[in-house]
């Protein structure tokens, strides 16, 4: 069935929609979120309404990460259109916690509709200048059909497997020297993972088992990087994945220690592609470690 000839552009969209989308099936309320989930197209669903605080945030995220991994989504509708007020001061744990979660979760695609506030849309703003949206599959919208309609068309993402490409995870906490690093090894070729904590990184690892793991040493949280590599080597299908230190602590006994934990080179920075290249040709897929 056709849309009516007198809907505009967003109440065609609406209209299409509704034809065959399945009822929403609740997951999670609170005054301040409603989570859903749309079975037919496989999409998480949360409402936002009023005003909202650093801790109602970090609840409504929570819930979101938790129900995006449990039924196994990429796709996510974050619909902000009944916020009220301000909720900047949440940013940056957004923007440098949970969207770097939300992804190492398996999320590709966030539709992300504006609040009529102006305070709001600020809030998202700010969140977005601490990240980078393309990589987390972010799209901003001001009508809710239209993000629907986005999602619905949109295709899940080529794995790095059917690329052909070296599969390399980058756990780094400067942001800087991350992408820097990211960029050079896009131009050797690889499909590269940025995360900026080591317990973010090794849900990764296991999630998606990467061809080689550059980790630094000194990283914020529970775990540093020798923790980080004792850990990835306590984990059978791991066990062989190839595992670089980048770090300023090279003296000698810093060394020892990284080889001990189980790195097995120990690149000082700021790297150099001669280093970064040969690992990755005598280490390619892990081959040299495979007993």
């Amino acid at each position: 069935m056709s849309p009516p000839n007198n809907l505009t552009g967003a109440e065609a969209l609406t209209f299409q929609h509704s034809l065959f989308v399945m009822p929403l099936i609740a997951l999670f309320a609170e005054n301040f979120i409603e989570i859903s989930f749309d079975s037919r197209a496989e999409v998480l669903y949360a409402n936002w309404k009023g005003y909202q605080s650093v801790a109602s945030i970090r609840t409504g995220c929570e819930a979101m990460l938790k129900f995006l991994s449990e039924k196994k989504l990429r796709k996510v509708l974050n619909d902000n259109t009944n916020v009220l007020g301000i909720w900047r001061s949440a940013a940056e744990w957004m923007a440098t916690d949970w969207f770097p979660r939300m992804k190492d979760a398996g999320m590709e695609s966030f539709a992300w509709v504006y609040s009529s506030s102006r305070l709001s849309q600020i809030s998202t703003d700010d969140t977005l200048t601490m990240m980078d949206a393309g990589k987390y599959g972010i799209k901003l919208f001001y009508d809710k059909a239209e993000a629907q309609a986005w999602l619905d068309s949109a295709a899940p993402s080529a794995t790095p497997a059917e690329t052909g490409k070296p599969r390399v995870l980058v756990i780094e906490d400067n942001r800087d020297f991350s992408i820097l690093f990211s960029d050079m090894l896009k131009i050797m070729g690889c499909e590269t993972e940025v995360t900026y904590t080591a317990e973010s990184g090794l849900n990764y690892a296991k999630s998606a088992k990467p061809d080689m793991i550059f980790c630094d040493l000194s990283l914020p949280g529970n775990m540093d990087g020798f923790a980080f590599a004792e850990a990835v080597r306590s984990v059978p299908e791991l066990q062989y994945v190839p595992l670089i230190a980048v770090s300023g602590r090279t003296a000698p006994e810093d060394q020892e220690r990284a080889f001990a934990a189980g790195f097995h080179r120990v690149f000082p920075k700021p790297v150099k592609f001669g280093h970064v290249s040969k690992a990755l040709e005598e280490f390619s897929q892990g081959r040299f470690f495979q007993p």
